[in-house]
């Protein structure tokens, strides 16, 4: 049986970076959803990510108000692919199955 992990430590762990100031990387499998397009239910896993963008931004072109709709970016490491996902819905983060 797998560990378990909350949400909220999970999403903590995300934003973790090294001596070096990187961020770390993770592994995460979480699942699809989009409300306005009634899509979704598609498995995505990165064995490597890392946390986009997480800062606030400055930019006035489009603000993704990922606090409000409770989204975030992650991007591949060794990719340019840049997906955004929903923290309610990560399966494993890290090997460990993820509660609420």
């Amino acid at each position: 049986m797998n560990d378990l992990i909350r949400v909220a430590d999970m999403l903590e762990i995300m934003q973790m970076r090294s001596d070096d100031g990187n961020l770390i990387p993770f592994s995460i499998t979480f699942v699809t959803a989009n409300k306005k397009e009634g899509t979704g239910g598609q498995r995505i896993s990165y064995e490597a990510a890392v946390l986009y963008g997480f800062a606030k931004s400055n930019s006035t072109i489009r603000n993704p108000a990922h606090h409000a709709n409770y989204t975030r970016n992650l991007v591949g490491v060794g990719t340019n692919e840049i997906r955004k996902f929903h923290p309610l819905l990560v399966e494993y983060f890290n090997g460990k199955t993820v509660i609420l």
